[in-house]
């Protein structure tokens, strides 16, 4: 985008979270994910992108912002939300993430669900704070009574606890895109990576891996038996909405 980046998150204030609100500027991204081995789309996740003035807002730090205030956060996670089951591509199952933080807010999660309730074939992807911010146990309960399926986002990521429980009741493990760098410079991790792989698909999970930039990637990809990929290698293939 030709757009300058809003470089830090000192910039990020009031004013602008309610021009982003009010005048909507927001829009989504949808990143493909792709089956390694027919190179068929099976899905996209749906990535939020935020303007202001003409510039890009960096994502993370819009929500960073946000968490301060329930009310913000909720009213910023449910108009994203919204706008991307709205305009998601067709015939092609959606990622969506999911901050549990949203049920901070009185009443919120019967707002979610109903917002749920509307869309069909759609996997919901935990962030990685999760675990920490509600009673994870019981939102799998209800995730599994009303038969929604769910990913772990980031497995691995650096500085996030990885759950036994969350990992035993994934439908889908997407594996952070710093395995690629650690696969690359320590050929020992690959047994890891491989083990866990072979425990996914065992337990009837689908793993992805996040970070594929280019060819090399991509076949470090396939030669771990990964199902999905996902990232700027298949770029051509974004949407944005």
């Amino acid at each position: 985008m030709s757009a300058k980046d809003i470089p830090s998150a000192s910039t990020i204030d009031l004013e602008i979270i309610n021009h982003i609100l009010i005048r909507k500027s927001f829009y989504a991204e949808y990143q493909p994910i792709v089956d390694v081995k027919t190179l068929d789309i099976i899905g996209y996740e749906a990535l939020s992108r935020f303007t202001y003035n003409g510039n890009n807002i960096p994502p993370k730090e819009v929500f960073e912002y946000c968490h301060k205030n329930v009310d913000l956060f909720f009213g910023l996670e449910m108009a994203t939300k919204q706008h991307q089951f709205r305009n998601r591509p067709d015939n092609a199952k959606l990622f969506i993430n999911f901050d549990p933080h949203v049920f901070y807010k009185r009443d919120g999660a019967n707002e979610v669900f109903e917002c749920f309730s509307k869309h069909q074939d759609f996997v919901i992807e935990l962030v990685e704070n999760s675990h920490q911010s509600v009673n994870i146990e019981l939102l799998i309960e209800i995730f599994r009574k009303f038969d929604y399926k769910f990913a772990i986002d980031d497995f691995f990521q650096d500085n996030t606890l990885l759950s036994i429980f969350l990992l035993n009741n994934c439908d889908y493990l997407k594996l952070d895109m710093g395995i690629l760098k650690e696969l690359k410079k320590n050929k020992n991790f690959a047994h890891i990576i491989d083990g866990l792989v072979d425990f996914s698909h065992s337990e009837g999970k689908l793993v992805v891996l996040e970070g594929i930039e280019n060819e090399i990637d991509f076949e470090i990809a396939k030669s771990r038996n990964i199902d999905f990929v996902q990232g700027f290698y298949f770029e051509k293939q974004f949407i944005r909405k």
